[in-house]
């Protein structure tokens, strides 16, 4: 499902104390897949996830006090009309205590300040409800992404 909207500020709960939240792109390639690989993902080469995060517009990490990313999401675009959020992971023993949404409202928070008018996504089946909490919608106009894939 493609999802599209404007970012519409949402409270921050019962998180869980000591996390640290970092906009750094420079974070280091194994931590991302050590948390993409926590939820079940597909391994990724270290050289391309650090070649992703340097092409990233945004980029979101939380840190647990013993120096455990805990969350993660990133966006892509063209810095003036788009944007799209990919990768957003959350660390399953962190899930539903408000980590995803953390990292949410960072990575929306600096896409809105740097004026970018329109954030997609995609979104796994089921969870929709999370994202819409932020303002996207299905497509209104019935726009489906369409995906090519090489190699």
């Amino acid at each position: 499902m493609v999802l599209s909207g404007i970012w519409k500020k949402s409270e921050n709960r019962d998180l869980p104390e000591g996390l640290i939240v970092s906009h750094d792109r420079r974070i280091p390639p194994d931590d991302v897949q050590d948390i993409c690989a926590s939820v079940g993902w597909s391994r990724r080469e270290p050289e391309l996830i650090a070649r992703a995060l340097e092409n990233s517009v945004a980029v979101v990490s939380v840190w647990d006090r013993a120096g455990a990313m805990v969350g993660f999401a990133r966006a892509t675009g063209d810095r003036v009309f788009n944007a799209t959020v990919w990768d957003m992971v959350v660390r399953p023993s962190y899930q539903g205590r408000g980590v995803g949404r953390l990292v949410m409202n960072e990575l929306i928070k600096e896409l809105d300040e740097s004026g970018i008018p329109l954030i997609t996504l995609y979104a796994d089946p089921g969870t929709d409800g999370f994202y819409k909490r932020f303002g996207f919608m299905a497509d209104p106009s019935g726009v489906r992404g369409m995906f090519r894939e090489t190699g």
